[in-house]
């Protein structure tokens, strides 16, 4: 049942051209995550090096930089000019010391810079550079709980602008950083800009749009045209304080679109500033060429759902654990966001463990998003929710742990193509399983709890996210140890997904069951199936309350 807002949200049209164009404004900060949150396949990537052998020659070199080089593919000889003499070096590529430490006369022969080459980030300093990425990881969680406060306390529009103004400085600012240690402190920042980010420009637009127009609100944006635009970047601008500098730069211009962008009439409403809420829904009205709608029905909304909410229980996190289905529900949705960030972001960051170009696959890992987003709409009222997202993971676990096979097989260098193709397929199966998860959770949970048990799932997700340069960093065990860990991880959230209800066509629960440990626990959808097959069966909220303090 549609309340007063959302008739009047019809009424003035659900997704007109007006709000299209706020919709698509609003996502062009898919390029600002987008750039934050891939970036670190680009600055973080490692350039070849070389290390003059030990010689009586070598001694007196002092470091290599101060030379003119000439150094040939593959270990052998290098030629090193100084003082106008010329001496030859034997020279290995990419190795460390016998105690794992890098060379007093190391050399980057790369036609690019990175903070690796910028801190000496390899050998034994070679983790530095997957804790940097974690650290910014970790910036998304906060960002997206901090945001995620502030947006409700002091509007979506205020909030977004300045998380954006934020996000450009410290990016701007980090270009200039002279240790690492400085580095990974604003990139933390970067990453709670990205995560604040996030959150609110989902929420945002879905405050202006019909019900039946939300499911759009996710799946079509620019996130894949942003991780397009920052691989040609990083191609034609090798210099990494460069790249940083213009990628936080070009962002500015978004702040010009304060003055046409409204701030959500149903936030503005609930904050008692209903003239400036109707001053927003008639602006929709007139561009959208509708009819402006009576707004004294605004007023009687906004008492209604005060009143409503005045009278309504409070829950907490407590309540996703009233009976055994439910918690077997969530710790399930937990671990399958989990999988979603970290194979996501995991595969995208393995490009640099990918055979052929960087660039060329960075542009492909985006690319493959595109079709299964749209297929994903399809397949997710065709074919229900939880074969959606189950199938889909499969294919992401099936495709990445097939990699492992090829290695088994002694094939890998001769079957590079396959191996990229494999990635894709991960990528591809991961990246629709994560769209049809988003919808699927918030069907599952009761509607009292609703956005409790989606900001649960997001949590895990978080970490997921946090965990990601972690297992790419197994790389260096073993090529094959991200991709068993990818494969493992989405083999078995496909299996714990078929514990999950399907919710396709289903009336939504609206309440909870009763606190149900000492006796099995009915599912909320099997509460509300006995309701559709017989009307004398009460799962009010009130009925549970009387019940729930019966002893077993």
């Amino acid at each position: 049942m549609l309340d007063e807002f959302q008739k009047i949200i019809e009424e003035i049209g659900p997704f007109g051209r007006y709000q299209i164009a706020v919709y698509g404004i609003i996502n062009l900060n898919d390029f600002i995550t987008a750039w934050i949150l891939i970036l670190p396949v680009f600055i973080g990537a490692t350039p070849d090096w070389t290390c003059p052998a030990a010689s009586s020659a070598f001694s007196g070199l002092g470091n290599s930089t101060e030379y003119d080089i000439q150094i040939e593919s593959g270990n052998g000889n290098a030629t090193y000019w100084t003082n106008g003499t010329r001496l030859l070096l034997n020279y290995s590529v990419n190795t460390c010391t016998q105690d794992g430490e890098t060379c007093p006369a190391l050399h980057y022969t790369s036609d690019f810079t990175s903070v690796v080459s910028e801190w000496d980030l390899i050998c034994d300093r070679k983790y530095i550079n997957d804790l940097i990425t974690t650290v910014q990881m970790a910036g998304v969680i906060a960002g997206a709980f901090v945001d995620s406060q502030l947006a409700d306390t002091f509007g979506r529009k205020p909030v977004f602008f300045l998380t954006v103004l934020v996000s450009c400085v410290v990016g701007f600012s980090s270009a200039f950083s002279v240790s690492w240690e400085m580095f990974a402190a604003l990139r933390f920042v970067s990453g709670a800009c990205a995560g604040g980010l996030l959150v609110v420009a989902y929420n945002w637009p879905m405050e202006m749009i019909g019900r039946k127009w939300r499911s759009v609100n996710g799946p079509i944006g620019f996130w894949q045209i942003g991780i397009f635009s920052l691989s040609l970047f990083a191609y034609y601008i090798r210099n990494w304080r460069h790249l940083l500098i213009t990628l936080n730069v070009i962002p500015l211009l978004l702040l010009g679109s304060w003055w046409f962008l409204p701030e959500s009439p149903r936030w503005l409403a609930m904050h008692d500033r209903l003239d400036e809420a109707k001053a927003v829904l008639s602006r929709i009205a007139i561009n959208n060429q509708k009819p402006v709608p009576d707004m004294s029905r605004l007023a009687k909304f906004v008492q209604d759902e005060k009143e409503k909410m005045a009278g309504q229980k409070r829950y907490s996190y407590w309540d996703l654990l009233r009976t055994p289905t439910m918690t077997k529900n969530i710790l399930v949705i937990m671990y399958i966001w989990f999988t979603f960030s970290a194979v996501y972001y995991g595969l995208s960051l393995n490009v640099r463990n990918l055979p052929g170009d960087r660039y060329v696959n960075n542009i492909l890992l985006a690319a493959v998003e595109i079709p299964v987003s749209l297929a994903t709409i399809c397949l997710n009222n065709r074919l229900g929710r939880r074969p959606t997202l189950v199938g889909f993971m499969l294919l992401a676990g099936l495709a990445t742990f097939s990699v492992f096979f090829v290695e088994l097989a002694g094939k890998l260098s001769e079957l590079e193509t396959l191996t990229t193709a494999l990635a894709l397929v991960g990528k591809a199966g991961v990246s629709a399983a994560w769209y049809a998860g988003y919808l699927h959770t918030a069907e599952i949970f009761p509607t009292v709890i609703r956005n409790i048990g989606s900001g649960t799932a997001a949590i895990g997700g978080r970490f997921g996210g946090v965990a990601a340069p972690q297992l790419v960093a197994l790389s260096s065990v073993s090529k094959m140890a991200p991709y068993i860990a990818f494969g493992v991880l989405g083999i078995t959230s496909a299996l714990l997904g078929l514990l999950l209800p399907e919710t396709n066509n289903r009336p939504l629960p609206e309440s909870l069951p009763p606190w149900g440990w000492c006796r099995k626990g009915r599912d909320p959808y099997e509460e509300v199936a006995m309701a559709h097959n017989d009307k004398d069966v009460d799962t009010s909220e009130a009925v549970y309350e009387k019940n729930r303090d019966i002893p077993c």
